[in-house]
């Protein structure tokens, strides 16, 4: 009786021993979960541990910078990781790199953080980023930085839908440009467009621009400390990135079944933004007024126009139109052609947790399915592959052409480990039976 619990302590010892190494590996080494479309795609897991990261950046070293909330984190090409800086203040959205700069966005304000110097400095401050849409993009493009500055409101009239409105009672969208307002309100309490919460609008009101103003994008420029509004009438930018050719292309959100002035119909776009163009929101999306049959308000009647003496009556047309609203987040551009042609654009639909690809023409095809509890924060191209950071998993994943390392590299003392484990339960099981 002795022998045979000696022999099945040993046989549980080896069992733990197993377990607990396969344990570590399973944690150190997490598995892909992520299907390719595509079978001329592979992906590698490039990092993991990066939970709630929100945006990230690499630089000509290969350092990469991962962002969260309230710091950055530096993971060296070595392998070696630690915090560059961390503030409580901060609510980082979007990070770029440019020169031994880290250029990022927090709540209103742009900065930049000087690696040498070690020194952070506030470039822009007092974005109106306080309404439905308060997270700035921004994208490095030679001197200049790019900058999107979202829509306060759904449809440029403060509702009951927006809840900030408790703690921001008079704001409201302020606009770049001067407009002339119709004097078109609504419901009960005659709300009126580009107005603060239960205030009405006039015929013939104008409403003077502000700089920077809402629904837009702006450049600085780096050199000489200069910004001005690039484009307008651009409701809200969930990501962006530049052609072969500078063209910017950004993905932009449609107007939504929500609010004091509801639109229904319309749906989600990738835009190219060119300087200086009016891209029609409040009046115009899609290239459509709202006026047409395409959109309907929330009785089934038509929309009407709020503002008078349009920028212009044929604003741009998107160069693709989504299947739905609300869902289009972040974006990539392949401007060499290192995945599919060039100037592909690779888009994330949170409502599947998909990236898609679309080549200027025809449907867009699905290229990367992640699992359900996936939630892609940004995608960037970057040494001839997309990376993808799911910031819900923390995973930074590595998608290029072709046959790449789709498991992590095991390190091979792990065998040798479970190898003497299991020669050693075998020579004392052994030992146990002959004596």
């Amino acid at each position: 009786m002795k022998k045979l619990l000696k022999v099945l302590s040993m046989l549980v010892l080896i069992s733990a021993s197993v377990f607990a190494i396969q344990f570590y590996f399973d944690k150190t080494h997490p598995k892909i979960q992520v299907e390719l479309k595509d079978n001329a795609l592979s992906c590698s897991l490039k990092y993991s541990g990066l939970k709630n990261s929100v945006d990230f950046t690499v630089d000509e070293k290969n350092n990469y910078y991962i962002a969260y909330k309230n710091k950055i984190q530096i993971i060296k090409e070595n392998g070696k990781s630690y915090d560059i800086f961390k503030d409580p203040e901060l609510d980082i959205h979007s990070i770029d790199y440019f020169k031994n700069n880290l250029y990022y966005s927090s709540k209103d304000k742009i900065y930049c953080y000087n690696m040498k110097q070690n020194k952070n400095t506030v470039l822009l401050d007092n974005l109106p980023n306080y309404g439905d849409y308060k997270d700035s993009l921004l994208k490095v493009r030679g001197e200049y930085i790019y900058i999107s500055i979202g829509a306060a409101t759904n449809s440029a009239v403060v509702g009951d839908d927006n809840k900030w409105v408790k703690k921001n009672f008079y704001a409201h969208d302020v606009t770049p440009e001067d407009i002339t307002l119709r004097g078109i309100n609504f419901g009960k309490y005659k709300r009126g467009a580009f107005q603060s919460y239960n205030t009405n609008s006039l015929k013939g009101q104008i409403v003077p621009q502000h700089f920077p103003g809402n629904a837009s994008v702006i450049v600085y420029n780096i050199k000489n400390d200069s910004s001005e509004t690039f484009a307008w009438g651009i409701r809200n930018i969930g990501g962006m990135d530049f052609t072969s050719n500078n063209k910017l292309i950004c993905s932009v959100g449609g107007m939504e079944n929500r609010g004091s002035r509801p639109v229904i119909g319309d749906t989600d776009y990738i835009y190219d933004i060119e300087k200086s163009i009016w891209y029609g929101w409040p009046d115009y999306s899609g290239g459509d007024p709202v006026t047409s049959p395409k959109f309907k308000s929330v009785k089934g009647s038509p929309l009407q126009f709020i503002l008078d003496n349009h920028p212009s009556t044929n604003p741009p047309a998107p160069l693709y139109q989504h299947k739905s609203v609300g869902t289009i987040g972040t974006l990539a551009v392949d401007a060499n052609g290192d995945l599919k042609s060039r100037d592909c654009i690779f888009f994330y639909d949170n409502s599947d947790n998909m990236i898609y690809s679309f080549r200027g023409a025809g449907s867009p095809l699905a290229e990367v399915k992640f699992k359900d509890i996936s939630k892609i924060s940004s995608i960037k191209i970057y040494d001839k592959s997309l990376l993808t950071l799911d910031g819900e998993s923390g995973y930074l994943y590595s998608i290029k052409r072709g046959k790449i390392n789709v498991k992590p590299e095991v390190n091979k003392s792990i065998y040798l480990y479970l190898l003497l484990t299991v020669i050693l339960g075998i020579i004392l099981i052994l030992k146990n039976q002959n004596s």
